[in-house]
């Protein structure tokens, strides 16, 4: 993965100026096309100069490509084809020509080098942080099979937004809800939960996946015994119950987190006391 600490010094300064340019929503539209292109640019300019001279030769490979009547989508291909381990520049370079086709470009590789997935998510979400709903979607229709590493390197560039992830996730691919979750839990175990929590309001019908997705990553912890890092937080099992409880969830398929200790005796019986499950 190419996440690294200029990435999250870039991050900063993005949210920075997102933050200026908010200021001024009033008075113009901003044109999505020049935004990206500005922070493309932006975000070569803090590379190491050896990756920005590989940013450049691309860039003019691209254009003579585009000269010769090739789409951008056939030359990313290849490109990244020959040059997989230089798949951010060769994006970084593509997304220069055609800022509006970040989406169309980045899916372009993911389809035809499934293996540079991650890669290409961190470089579009890297430059497009504020289009990060777009382009999980994207990602994950492109190759679902990669979902856990699309949530993984998605929650590590946007953690404050992991419930937006896992619902776009879950939206996208319901039947994956176990990869989503568990990917979730792994990079953010101390939010993962409220965030399932929340999920299971805004989208009732992804409930029975969920609480069997979350269940099975537990019973997975237990198993090769590690800590749980949940266990200390009550008041997120509360929720979780009450919430899981209203949405159809059975007092029976609920008592395996009892016996487990993620829940109380005593939490249980009230949440189903007027209950006939």
């Amino acid at each position: 993965m190419l996440f690294s600490k200029n990435k999250a010094w870039f991050k900063q300064t993005l949210l920075a100026l997102s933050a200026v340019a908010a200021s001024f929503s009033a008075h113009s539209a901003l044109d999505m096309s020049d935004a990206t292109s500005r922070s493309v640019s932006e975000y070569i300019a803090i590379l190491p100069s050896a990756e920005q001279k590989k940013v450049d030769a691309y860039h003019k490979m691209i254009r003579n490509h585009l000269n010769q009547n090739f789409s951008i989508v056939r030359t990313v291909r290849i490109l990244t084809s020959h040059y997989p381990q230089d798949v951010q520049e060769i994006l970084l370079a593509a997304y220069q020509h055609h800022p509006k086709q970040l989406n169309v470009i980045s899916r372009a590789v993911i389809r035809s080098e499934a293996a540079l997935t991650s890669d290409v998510l961190d470089t579009a979400l890297s430059v497009a942080p504020d289009d990060y709903t777009q382009i999980i979607r994207m990602a994950i229709k492109a190759e679902p099979a990669y979902i856990d590493d699309i949530v993984a390197v998605a929650a590590q560039h946007q953690p404050n937004h992991l419930e937006e992830i896992v619902r776009v996730a879950i939206t996208v691919e319901p039947d994956l809800s176990g990869s989503v979750i568990y990917s979730a839990a792994n990079n953010s175990p101390n939010g993962f939960l409220d965030a399932v929590v929340n999920v299971f309001a805004s989208i009732p019908e992804s409930t029975s996946n969920l609480f069997y997705a979350v269940k099975d990553f537990f019973i997975g912890q237990e198993k090769v015994e590690q800590p749980n890092q949940l266990r200390a937080n009550p008041e997120q099992w509360q929720r979780f119950l009450t919430i899981a409880k209203a949405q159809g969830v059975t007092k029976q398929e609920m008592q395996w987190l009892q016996k487990q200790g993620y829940i109380t005796e005593e939490q249980l019986a009230q949440a189903y006391s007027s209950s006939s499950n």
